[in-house]
């Protein structure tokens, strides 16, 4: 229209104002090290977890990479051999990393290629690793000046909205906590790049807002003075055909990404509003294409980024346009706009401008000539490609995890990439060890040595191994409860877990109190690797429920960014607080109890006093939403309320149709009733333990095979040859193994070592397992976020 054409040219011509004709470029490379993150934003296509996920032919593939030193540095000497004079380095958020794993990073490149400008860590990689190693933003910061960091690229901004952000990805790093990162960078001499990724759920006046907030930030730095401040802005559509966000569903209103126009406008606009603060727009042709990107040079763009080389991020994502360009391809896209080519540095220093018209045999002005494309030729057989590194035998998470641990670095060795074309197929011993090692489960690695190795050993799935030490394997999960609130507005007789509002136990967790102790239990425990998150709940129509739901997804989102594998139970969801909930998880749960409705109405039951969650058809319809939602899931039934063997088999049976349609149930918990001293029922008998066994039994033949079946052994402690006829009858899971039981607490868990002492003695091996089976990391990771 008229009007989109009066913008363009309006920031067209203040783009000509500041820069001229001149459209720049920096030959750089980027190196993302590992795929493997603790987060899980809905918008990410190009993470994984080191438990495999699911192939189209159905066998496991191991697509969590972690790149060697010395391959770093051998890519970066690559990429200066080739003339480049910038190297990228971003990458996924590795599960219990080493406290100075990025200075190490950024010490070997300086080292072996001084010369090189180092652009690396994003303001989430800043932050994490600050928390990591337990320092201030500016003493990371400093540390990583020190190591060699010359620029940090700004992104993870996304839209600087902490309403927009919680939709986007929970446990995304805030608004205020992106803002100090940038900030501090600057203030210690640190330029930095900025970004903004649209076209999802934002709206107008998100990205009003957003460059308001640059423009600032760009004000401070400059009445600052020195050489920290924002170098170039860059919007970035958003890539919609493999993020989790949008292909599974799971954020309400999310677009499939931007239109041309609207393409056109953020960066036009950009422009507009950025003018006097940040000089630089830059297209990302990568995001783009290079005809959109040439088209956007006469919008207000006068930067095309970089050849990169190596692009992952938006690849993964979906984006068809490639993962490198040669610099004379991105010189064609300025000289096609009519305008001059210009190499740049990282911080917009002009190292050679070439001619608007491509010479002949002449040279061009100022260092060297135009090079031709056998100097970058080979493509992915000699770059590789993100495909091939994650589909490749080697430099898998795990293996190089324990190479870390066993070897210095060895920087500097020669060879091609192990993402290029492969040479040769592996051997028959070789492809058993991986498929072997791909059996483990997400926590079973650290990603570097640290004073305490969290589940450094994670058995497979309960019924899942085979070979290894004597016996069928019982496994167990090394957890931690943590409850936002007992507050729940339903009234089960049988519960000792509720309190009402307004009583002490009622008051609402904080999260400032949830960090410390999550932080000592890091400290302190090496071995918990999952954190319940158990929550009392509040009505649906109550004005109190988001901060409820808020508050969850916080304590998840900080769980997961400390290393810990969340597991949420919080009562029934909506379809949207499920979603987001599931993105913060790495697995969720709900009991289903009973399915009876005559148990659920009786006036004598457990539910009588008034418990609307507790209904059966609610509770049933939550199992089958998790399904849809592909979340790995847990449910149960619950035994000792009145039920009869009728009763009992239909519940099993709804559990076995749901996980036959949509694959999700991992466990089954058959747990009997046991009154605490909270409770208010009296049932005309106490539960049997005795009739357990025969309940494991029943469960074990009606469910599939892949649902494994759990005894919480704290209920049946007092009568251990109740636990062992479970085991005979099929049990293979002892649930999650916390200091506290908090549904059931006047009952302890035995300690790990007497379970253990006592099992062997059966003839089982315990072991500690991931909270999410490896049959379904796939969902767990790949599907909403990590892959």
């Amino acid at each position: 229209s008229g009007a989109v054409a009066a913008v363009a040219a309006a920031a067209d011509e203040l783009r000509r104002r500041r820069n001229g004709e001149d459209v720049t470029y920096v030959v750089n490379r980027n190196i993302q090290f590992t795929n493997v993150c603790v987060k899980r934003c809905g918008f990410c296509a190009f993470s994984r977890t080191v438990a495999p996920r699911e192939g189209s032919d159905g066998a496991a593939k191991d697509e969590g990479y972690f790149l060697p030193t010395e391959e770093i540095v051998r890519r970066a000497k690559e990429a200066a051999d080739l003339g480049a004079t910038e190297i990228c380095v971003q990458a996924g958020l590795p599960p219990a990393m080493h406290p100075n794993l990025y200075e190490e990073i950024a010490g070997a490149i300086k080292s072996a290629v001084p010369d090189l400008h180092l652009h690396a860590f994003s303001p989430e990689e800043v932050l994490y690793g600050a928390r990591t190693s337990k320092r201030t933003v500016s003493e990371m910061l400093r540390a990583l000046r020190a190591a060699g960091v010359d620029s940090l690229p700004g992104t993870s901004a996304e839209i600087l909205d902490d309403d927009v952000r919680r939709r986007l990805a929970a446990g995304r790093l805030s608004t205020e906590e992106w803002l100090e990162v940038i900030e501090t960078a600057h203030a210690e001499g640190i330029p930095t790049t900025s970004t903004m990724m649209y076209g999802h759920v934002e709206t107008p006046e998100d990205i009003a807002a957003h460059l308001d907030l640059l423009r600032g930030v760009q004000a401070r730095a400059l009445a600052r003075g020195g050489p920290g401040r924002l170098t170039e802005f860059v919007p970035l559509s958003f890539v919609a055909a493999e993020a989790p966000m949008y292909r599974l569903g799971l954020l309400p209103g999310c677009r499939s990404g931007p239109g041309g126009v609207e393409v056109i406008l953020a960066h036009a606009v950009a422009r507009i509003v950025l003018d006097g603060a940040v000089d630089n727009l830059q297209a990302s042709w990568v995001k783009e294409g290079p005809r959109m990107a040439q088209l956007l040079l006469h919008a207000g763009v006068n930067d095309l980024g970089g050849t990169l080389v190596n692009e992952s991020i938006s690849t993964s994502a979906g984006s068809k346009h490639g993962q490198r360009l040669r610099p004379e391809e991105l010189r064609e896209i300025a000289r096609g706009a009519g305008r001059v080519p210009v190499e740049r540095s990282t911080t917009y220093g002009v190292l050679r401008r070439f001619p608007a018209e491509l010479p002949g045999a002449g040279e061009c002005e100022g260092v060297g000539a135009e090079e031709g494309d056998e100097v970058w030729g080979g493509g992915d057989e000699r770059f590789g490609s993100y495909q091939r590194l994650a589909s490749a035998d080697k430099w898998r998470f795990r293996s190089e995890v324990a190479a870390r641990r066993q070897r210095p670095a060895r920087l500097g060795l020669a060879g091609p990439s192990v993402d290029a074309a492969p040479t040769g197929g592996a051997s028959s011993s070789t492809a058993s060890a991986s498929a072997a090692a791909a059996s483990r489960s997400f926590a079973s690695f650290a990603a570097a040595p640290v004073a305490s190795e969290r589940g450094a050993r994670l058995a497979p799935a309960a019924g899942m191994e085979k070979g290894g030490g004597q016996g069928p394997l019982v496994t167990y999960s090394p957890s931690f409860t943590v409850v936002p609130t007992f507050e729940c507005f339903n009234s089960c007789a049988y519960c000792n877990f509720r309190a009402s509002k307004g009583q002490p136990r009622a008051e609402w967790s904080r999260l400032e109190d949830v960090r410390s102790t999550l932080e000592a239990l890091r400290r302190r425990d090496a071995d918990v690797s999952e954190i319940l998150v158990l929550s009392g709940e509040v009505h649906p129509g109550s004005k109190r429920r988001a901060a409820w739901l808020e508050l969850s997804l916080e304590i998840c989102s900080l769980a997961r960014s400390m290393g810990f594998l969340p597991h949420t139970n919080v009562g029934p969801l909506t379809r949207g607080e499920m979603g987001r909930l599931s993105a913060a998880n790495a697995s969720m749960g709900l009991m289903l109890e009973q399915m009876s409705q005559r148990l659920y109405k009786s006036k004598e039951g457990p539910y009588a006093r008034g418990a609307p969650s507790k209904d059966p058809a609610l509770r049933r319809a939550q199992l089958d939403l998790a399904g849809e939602l592909k979340i790995p899931f847990t449910t149960g039934v619950l035994l000792g309320v009145g039920e009869t063997e009728g009763d009992l088999e239909e519940t099993l049976d709804c559990i076995a149709e749901s996980q036959r349609r949509y694959g999700h149930v991992q466990e089954c918990i058959v747990q009997p009733y046991r009154p605490g001293s909270r409770d208010t029922w009296a049932p005309d008998a106490p539960y049997d333990l005795e009739r357990m066994p025969a309940a494991v039994a029943l469960a074990r033949s009606r469910l599939p095979d892949e649902v494994v079946v759990q005894v919480p052994p704290n209920l049946v402690a007092e009568r251990p040859e109740v636990l062992r006829a479970c085991l005979e009858a099929g049990a293979r899971d002892l649930g999650g193994i916390s200091p506290r039981d908090e549904v059931n607490p006047d009952y302890t868990f035995p300690s790990v070592g007497e379970l253990t002492a006592q099992l062997a003695q059966w003839g089982y091996r315990l072991a500690p397992r991931s909270a999410v089976h490896d049959r379904l990391a796939p969902w767990a990771f790949a599907g909403r976020g990590l892959s």
